[in-house]
Formats: structure tokens, C-alpha cells, sequence
């Protein structure tokens, strides 16, 4: 560590001799305008154990104050990533963009306390691969002083074997740092991999809120497949339950806001939305929670709906129930209603009552009209 009054900061050091490996963080404040930091990773044997040589180094520069571009535009940052006998493997990167390893690349923060989470994500984004080569620019541009909304944007570009990643962080605080009403903050990541003939974007909410007690959460990921076997997929918040995607899809998480998120109370609400090369997917579901000692509410509502093209079709659920949780015992309602078509139509409906150990139940089933299937005309 290091404090001068001039310059703060300090660094970080690891060493492994027997696998020939080395990696370094540096992080240094100058006169409060310019924050350094810097990250290297060198191994000098190759995986088959075999002697050679890959450099990884990421180096990044902020400014303070930022420096004016014009129209409100600020210039708050610039860096870059070299890699010599390194690779980038996008689906480690991809799976970064949700649990915030990306945040490690991209003008990372706190450098010496987490510096051997760093390395360790850096040696599983980008591994040693002879013969290959990485070069990645970086910049972070603002706008508003001080900062209310800010875009660090990085390119990643493999050699020989062309792969290019656009990596990025968005930030929206406002109206300030200090009082935010509004905290947005995503990762992204947009991926062009000609080998597979695959065009990816994923991006995740982390850390978000509003008013600082609502609490945002939700993944977000496009698909794009060209050559022999063109295909489309692209979901804000995940896919209706009986829907199987037609490419390799991480999981995603609902797109939610935590309306309240207490020990004794919690309010949350989710939606999600999906457009396929043949489908329309959306849907919403409302959970809340009341309890005290001997006495809990639990209720929920929701739906889910989905639009076939070709063969032309739709299925539509709806849901409620609501739970009454007592010492002396338990008490629920709960309503299922399901509706397909239009060859043929089907409509189903389930209603249950459960009032301290006695269950009553209605169900309603009926399904008419020709079972046939109108296949839309190809299109050029």
C-alpha cells in the first residue's frame, strides 16, 4: 500500500513458480484526477505442460474531473485489453454479465481487495491458447455534471479465429450519487461468432433500486443464427413454462421490482416477454406476504400466454390463490383457467376451496370445433 498525499493507493502480487505462473494488480490514485490501475497475468507453461509464454493486461485511466466532449457528453475514462497465446471463451464471459464478473473487466473498482477473485475470473474468461491473439479498447463516457449517467464500452477482438465481443456497464444514477431516487445498472454483452454463425446479446439488472427500498432484478438475451439453419430468439425476463428454446439459452431471471422486502412483509411483481422466429411469449405473476407469530397471509396472481404463428395457435393460463395460515388452522382459495385454440378451442377451469383439513373442488372442462392445422405460406 501507498499514501503520499500525492499519490494513493497499492498493489497486489502472486507468484506460483512450480506452474509457471504470475499475476499483478496495480491501483493508484494521483492528485485525486487520475486513478490508474492496471492487471497482468503471465504464464510461462502451457497447458499440455509444455514450456511457452501468454500475456494477459488490462490497463484502465479515469479522470477527475471528466474531461467535456460537448452537448452535456463527458470523456471520464480510457483502457484497454492485450492478450498474447490467450483466448476469450464467450459463454464464461456471458455467464460474467450475471454474476458480475464483467465488472473485473471493465473499469474495476476496489482492484486490491478483490484481486484474486479478478485473476480467477480473468484466467476462465481467457485462457492460454497458443497462437492466438486479443486486443480490446475501452472507453467510459458520461453524461451530466456531476455524472447522472454513465457507459463503460469495451470491443474485444480474437485472432485468427474471429470472435467479437462488445462488452459494456450502464449506469444510471439520479438525481445524484449521494441522494439517488433512481439507481439502474447494467451489464451487457453482445457477442459476433462467425465460426458458429451466431450473433448473441445478453445483458443483466445488479444493484438496482428505486427510492433505494424497491428493488429491481431481470436478464435480458437475444439469438441470432445465420447460414444453413436461421433461427431468432429474443426474451426480456425468461419464456413461458411450456416453451423449450430452439438454441442453447442461459436461464434468465424474471423481470421484477420488490415493492417490499421485509422479514414479516414482502410485495413482488414479475413479467417477462419473448419474440421467436414463430412465437409471442408474455406473461406477469404478483406474489405477497403478511405474518406475524401465529398468523401469516399468502397471496398470488399471474398469467401466461403464448402466440404460435405457423401453425397458428395460442395458449393463455391464469392463476390466483390466496392462503390463510392460522394456529387453528389453514384456509385457501385457488383458481386455474386455461383457454387454447383455435383448432380445435379447449377450455379448462379448476376452483378449490380448503378450509381447515376439508377440501372442496369444481372443475370445468369442455373442447369443440375441427382439430386442424393452418400452416402460413413460406416467405422469401
Amino acid at each position: 500500500s501507498l499514501d503520499t498525499g500525492m499519490i494513493i493507493g497499492g498493489g497486489y502480487l502472486y507468484i506460483d513458480s512450480e506452474k509457471g505462473s504470475y499475476a499483478g494488480a496495480l491501483q493508484l490514485s494521483i492528485n485525486n484526477f487520475l486513478s490508474l490501475t492496471a492487471i497482468g497475468l503471465i504464464e510461462t507453461k502451457m497447458p499440455d505442460g509444455s514450456d511457452g509464454f501468454s500475456l494477459l493486461i488490462i490497463v484502465t485511466a479515469e479522470f477527475s474531473p471528466a474531461f467535456q466532449l460537448g452537448y452535456g457528453f463527458t470523456l471520464n475514462g480510457v483502457g484497454g485489453l492485450m492478450g498474447l497465446n490467450r483466448e476469450v471463451l464467450l459463454d464464461p464471459l456471458r455467464d460474467g454479465v450475471r454474476t458480475g464478473a464483467v465488472n473485473g473487466i471493465m473499469f474495476p473498482t476496489d482492484v486490491i481487495a478483490n484481486a484474486p477473485a479478478i485473476i480467477s475470473d480473468m484466467q476462465a474468461i481467457f485462457p492460454v491458447k497458443e497462437g492466438y491473439f486479443l486486443v480490446g479498447p475501452m472507453a467510459k463516457i458520461g453524461w451530466g455534471t456531476p455524472t447522472l449517467i454513465s457507459l463503460s464500452l469495451g470491443v474485444i477482438i480474437q485472432i485468427p479465429d474471429p470472435k467479437i465481443a462488445i462488452l459494456g456497464v450502464l449506469k444510471i444514477v439520479l438525481p445524484t450519487e449521494e441522494a439517488a431516487v433512481i439507481k439502474l445498472q447494467v451489464n451487457f454483452l453482445g457477442t459476433i461468432d462467425t465460426s458458429n454463425q451466431l450473433i448473441t446479446f445478453d445483458a443483466s439488472l445488479f444493484d438496482s433500486n428505486i427510492l433505494k427500498t424497491l428493488t429491481l432484478t431481470g436478464d435480458m438475451a437475444v439469438r441470432l443464427r445465420w447460414g444453413d439453419k436461421p433461427d431468432f430468439i429474443l426474451s426480456a425476463g425468461g419464456f413461458h413454462p411450456e416453451y423449450e428454446p430452439t438454441m442453447s439459452m442461459p436461464k434468465l431471471q424474471r423481470i421484477g421490482i420488490k415493492i417490499l422486502d421485509l422479514e414479516n412483509a414482502k410485495v413482488q411483481v414479475m413479467t417477462y416477454f419473448a419474440l421467436t422466429s414463430n412465437t409471442v411469449q408474455f406473461g406477469a405473476r404478483a406474489d405477497c406476504y403478511f405474518g406475524l407469530d401465529g398468523f401469516c397471509v399468502y397471496g398470488y396472481a399471474g398469467f401466461d400466454a403464448m402466440m404460435q404463428f405457423s401453425p397458428f395457435c395460442f395458449d393463455a393460463l391464469a392463476y390466483s390463490g390466496f392462503t390463510l395460515d392460522t394456529a387453528l388452522g389453514d384456509a385457501s382459495i385457488r383458481i386455474k383457467a386455461r383457454l387454447k385454440g383455435p383448432t380445435p378451442w379447449y377450455v379448462k377451469a379448476i376452483g378449490s376451496i380448503e378450509v381447515f383439513g376439508f377440501e372442496f373442488e369444481a372443475e370445468f372442462e369442455k373442447e369443440w370445433g375441427k382439430s386442424q392445422k393452418e400452416e402460413l405460406p413460406e416467405i422469401a
